[in-house]
């Protein structure tokens, strides 16, 4: 069942997420009068998690020889009201697709 969760941003503000029906045992939000679940965190702070795991990804490839000229990481990601940003999975598996690019190197002018 989908249900409505607001998420409190940084700067007074509130965003309204749909949702799953959040995971099973005991719940650390409320739900306010209107039927909106309240989530535990903030937006941002979840955001905050995300760049987290891109940099924690992204640091260790820019070491590779010959350095990448581009790296593309992608991933799904769900909010959830009592975790924050959740890394999607499908079934007991994360999925992470990563991009390596480098650009052929320009030919030498003749003469050079």
């Amino acid at each position: 069942m989908r249900e409505v969760a607001r998420f409190p941003l940084a700067d007074g503000g509130i965003v309204s997420v749909e949702v799953e029906d959040q995971e099973y045992g005991s719940r650390l939000v409320s739900r306010s009068a209107s039927g909106y679940i309240e989530a535990a965190d903030t937006l941002d702070r979840a955001m905050g998690q995300i760049q987290q795991v891109a940099n924690a990804m992204v640091r260790p490839l820019s070491e590779i020889h010959p350095r990448p000229d581009g790296v593309e990481v992608a991933f799904g990601v769900r909010l959830n009201v009592e975790a924050g940003a959740v890394i999607s999975s499908n079934q007991m598996e994360s999925h992470f697709q990563i991009t390596l690019t480098w650009q052929a190197s320009q030919p030498n002018a003749i003469g050079d």
